[in-house]
């Protein structure tokens, strides 16, 4: 996996000025009641510890890398993955917490020196991925994100995994191949996000019988929502 600087371990931005970067919080107090209610669910769930390693994988904006890093102490640590080609230089300008690495990750690159370095991984996909792909290459495309996902949490770690609008479909047979096929040392977490509208995964899909543990999956959301979001919790064993 590729950083934008030499690996994971390169330096976080530099911080403002003090009157800059007082700014720089109170915009993004501003708008973390909105990152909130698009994100809580799935920051609540990765049950993040102060002293935790935490990689955010997949394109994280600065009002979510902030509500991250507040649950971290100087112990802990998130590597923010920052996708687009000027997203990175934006947020290395407005202030950036001293335990946030930014870093521009590809992920179809995993070193051995990568694998389960993390306590809990975040692998929230945008609407946008995969829009142009038949559905069998959008469902390859989600196995192998979350598989790699999985690769980089450590043994008693987590990984959230969260799709949203047309991603948020057939979801259920993504999970199946991750945990029957594909991947031994996972355990699917049984959810129901606190004050969230929607319903349990679905155990039977395209005329096939899945496996009765993706009913602990959950879909946010009705068929009339404009936002609809899909969760998965997976708890790393590979004892």
């Amino acid at each position: 996996m590729d950083t934008q600087y030499s690996g994971l371990s390169a330096p976080a931005a530099d911080v403002m000025p003090p009157s800059m970067a007082s700014a720089a919080v109170d915009d993004v107090l501003s708008t973390q009641s909105i990152c909130k209610r698009s994100h809580g669910h799935a920051i609540s769930l990765l049950d993040i510890a102060p002293h935790h390693r935490v990689l955010d994988m997949y394109g994280s904006g600065q009002q979510r890398m902030h509500l991250i890093a507040s649950k971290l102490d100087e112990r802990g640590e998130l590597v923010a993955n920052i996708m687009g080609a000027l997203s990175l230089e934006g947020i290395e300008r407005r202030y950036t917490p001293n335990n946030v690495i930014m870093a521009r990750l590809n992920d179809q690159r995993l070193s051995s020196e990568e694998v389960g370095v993390f306590d809990r991984v975040l692998l929230d996909i945008p609407a946008l991925i995969g829009r142009h792909l038949t559905p069998r290459q959008r469902s390859e495309r989600l196995v192998s994100l979350l598989l790699r996902a999985i690769s980089l949490c450590r043994n008693g770690g987590r990984v959230v995994y969260m799709t949203h609008d047309h991603l948020a479909q057939n979801n259920e047979m993504v999970i199946d191949q991750v945990i029957n096929d594909a991947h031994k040392g996972v355990a699917l977490r049984n959810i129901v996000p606190p004050h969230a509208i929607g319903s349990p995964g679905m155990t039977f899909c395209g005329g096939q019988q899945l496996d009765p543990r993706i009913a602990g999956t959950f879909h946010i959301g009705t068929k009339a929502s404009s936002d609809k979001r899909f969760l998965a919790v997976f708890e790393c064993d590979y004892n």
